[in-house]
């Protein structure tokens, strides 16, 4: 492999040449060969090439593996994160081309939108200054998508540079008087084809989402990085991932936060 075949631009734009081509990217035995810190430089610089080269808008971030049942399925010890961009983003309800091999599974999640801005030099910041922070609260549903195969062994350092497995973010409306809900207490079902198929309460998610919004804002404080007033945060799946097919009608209900809509394609 040449010198420069794990230098993030390099890495960046391989992944990016997957997702162009709609092909497989074949786990290596033995998982990555770079760490997570050359892992998060490709990753921006994904998002540089994404801005500069394609017109693409940062929304935010999302944040994977915040439950234990998604550690498991992704075999990992800890929760990463990536971005959210405008073009990979669609309000409920919302009908989407199905992409085989690259549209995994499904994750309904609370989402936040930050109301001030969370510098590094206000670090560390736990739950109750996110809510503090927090000026709405949204449902959600993301739909993980990556090329890597098989992707549940690529582990955490290819997954992260591949902005964290992220496909799409289907979105539903800004609740601005949540303060009264709670929000760890509450249950989401998930329902594909008009079956259940999955529900769970909103603190399966690490410390709720609240809790979970803190980790991203305190990972980005260490990186200098600032949470910004006016970004999106999804915060992880409250249920275990639910398998993405061709045909689905798929909805989420998350009580007085509405629901979420969405149908794949049957190609």
């Amino acid at each position: 492999m040449p010198e420069h075949a794990h230098d993030a631009e390099t890495i960046a734009r391989t992944l990016l040449e997957h997702r162009d081509r709609s092909t497989p990217n074949p786990v290596q035995p033995g998982g990555a060969p770079f760490d997570a810190a050359i892992a998060y430089a490709a990753q921006a610089a994904m998002e540089r090439i994404l801005v500069e080269e394609r017109g693409y808008r940062p929304i935010g971030y999302k944040i994977a593996a915040t439950n234990a049942a998604s550690r498991h399925h992704l075999k990992i010890a800890g929760p990463f994160y990536g971005r959210l961009y405008d073009k990979l983003s669609t309000p409920s309800p919302a009908a989407l081309a199905f992409t085989p091999n690259f549209l995994r599974v499904h994750e309904p999640e609370i989402a936040l939108e930050i109301g001030r801005d969370l510098r590094p030099e206000d670090a560390p910041f736990d739950a109750v200054a996110i809510m503090r922070a927090t000026h709405a609260v949204l449902p959600a549903i993301e739909i993980i998508g990556t090329w890597y195969t098989p992707w549940t062994q690529a582990g955490a350092a290819n997954l992260i540079a591949d902005n964290a497995a992220h496909g799409h973010w289907i979105f539903g409306a800004a609740t601005t008087a949540w303060q009264d809900l709670d929000l760890l207490e509450a249950r989401i079902s998930l329902s594909i084809n008009g079956g259940l198929v999955a529900a769970g309460q909103v603190r399966n998610v690490d410390d709720g989402a609240f809790g979970a919004a803190a980790w991203l804002a305190n990972a980005l404080a260490a990186a200098g990085r600032t949470l910004k007033a006016g970004e999106f945060v999804t915060t992880g799946s409250v249920t275990a991932p639910q398998p993405v097919a061709a045909g689905q009608s798929v909805s989420a209900d998350f009580g007085p936060l509405g629901n979420i809509v969405l149908t794949l394609d049957g190609h």
